[in-house]
């Protein structure tokens, strides 16, 4: 009896120990600080992200959602989209980001905008992979970025899908929707055919990274509530049933493991099954450097069965990061879209996201690249070697 006594006094004991140090813990992560000198603030707390690495993602996957996960709430990802439009050596978007501040983006955005094309210099949308891989191996037209040769560079792809006759994705320019037939897809028609047959074409690219185990934050069938893309002209419930094929086919047909989800529209209306969605994004293009609170918010709100991450998937002005710490809208990442000239001079600039003063001034592009609290390529960890 009285050895019993005495075991539970010292289980006891012990119990008031470890609440004593995991509180001591707890009190010292609240007095983290940032990198720039101030306290940090403990939103990890109030974020609980519901998605998690799956057994069958492949382990870089696993790596990077762990690695968006941590940073989510604390720092803010740079990056710039490619153009997809033209090769990589004629208009080098990495290079205008790195003359004008001195950083590279931690993240570069692709688009299969050229896959119908079979010729050079796009072959089916093969230059935008070729793009990746350098892009993951830390290489920009064939040149390491940094003497670090750990750092890999994060790969995002978007599609602006063009169909049909005239070959265009835009709604008023082409007559192709989604196949509809007695409330689902109409999966014996011509048209499913064409939209089956051209994941085939797209599958079989990103092939080519999962077997390189390069991660891709895969943005398909964007900005669809808007309505001026083919895949958003039909309706909502037309848009997810498509959404949820797509996911179904790519992750289960095609077996493709290393797609992280991005899925983005203006409300709850168009969302798909919260089980298809890995992060939510939002495409804004606003005229002040302010945080997008509201949007921020709004995007969090989007899926009721719990939190996910937020990222910027497209901008214009870049948010200004002070007023994303301020607001406590720290977006995951932010993407600003690509130059529309290669001019330097001139008018053109106007039509310019990066290049120029009219849209990102050079003050404003030096302040988020260089920011204590903004993650360009030198600030990457080893993705291949991050926790899984």
């Amino acid at each position: 009896m009285y050895s019993d006594i005495k075991s539970m006094k010292t289980n006891f004991f012990i119990k008031i120990i470890i609440t004593i140090l995991a509180a001591a813990a707890l009190f010292s992560c609240a007095q983290k600080k940032n990198e720039d000198g101030t306290a940090e603030k403990n939103n990890k707390s109030s974020i609980v992200i519901n998605v998690l690495p799956a057994p069958e993602d492949s382990q870089n996957k696993k790596r990077l959602l762990n690695f968006l996960s941590d940073q989510f709430g604390k720092n803010i990802i740079s990056g710039q989209m490619d153009t997809s439009w033209t090769t990589n050596a004629s208009m080098d978007m990495i290079s205008r980001v790195y003359n004008d501040t001195g950083k590279y983006p931690a993240l570069k955005g692709f688009d299969f905008l050229e896959l119908p094309k079979n010729n050079a210099p796009f072959f089916g949308g093969m230059e935008q992979i070729n793009e990746a891989i350098e892009w993951w191996e830390g290489k920009n037209n064939g040149v390491p970025l940094l003497s670090n040769g750990n750092i890999h560079g994060i790969v995002t792809f978007c599609w602006h899908w063009r169909v049909g006759p005239t070959n265009e994705f835009y709604s008023d320019k082409t007559k192709f929707r989604i196949p509809w037939k007695d409330g689902k897809l109409d999966r014996e028609s011509d048209d499913f055919k064409t939209i089956v047959k051209d994941l085939d074409k797209a599958a079989e690219k990103l092939k080519i990274l999962q077997e390189r185990d390069i991660p891709v934050l895969w943005r398909p069938l964007h900005e669809a509530s808007g309505g001026w893309f083919w895949w958003g002209a039909s309706g909502a419930a037309q848009y997810k049933a498509l959404w949820e094929f797509m996911h179904e086919y790519l992750t289960n047909v095609k077996q493709l493991n290393n797609l992280i989800w991005v899925w983005n529209a203006d409300n709850t209306a168009w969302l798909p099954n919260p089980d298809t969605v890995d992060i939510v994004g939002r495409d804004l293009y606003s005229n002040t450097y302010a945080s997008q609170k509201k949007e921020f918010d709004i995007a969090s709100a989007m899926i009721p069965s719990g939190k996910r991450i937020i990222a910027l998937t497209e901008n214009g002005k870049i948010p200004d990061p002070d007023e994303c710490i301020k607001d406590e809208a720290m977006w995951s990442w932010f993407m600003t879209w690509n130059d529309r000239y290669n001019s330097y001079d001139g008018e053109s600039h106007k039509d310019n996201f990066w290049t120029g003063e009219s849209i990102n001034t050079q003050a404003h592009k030096e302040k988020v690249y260089h920011h204590p609290r903004v993650i360009t390529l030198d600030k990457l960890p080893d993705l291949t070697a991050y926790r899984f």
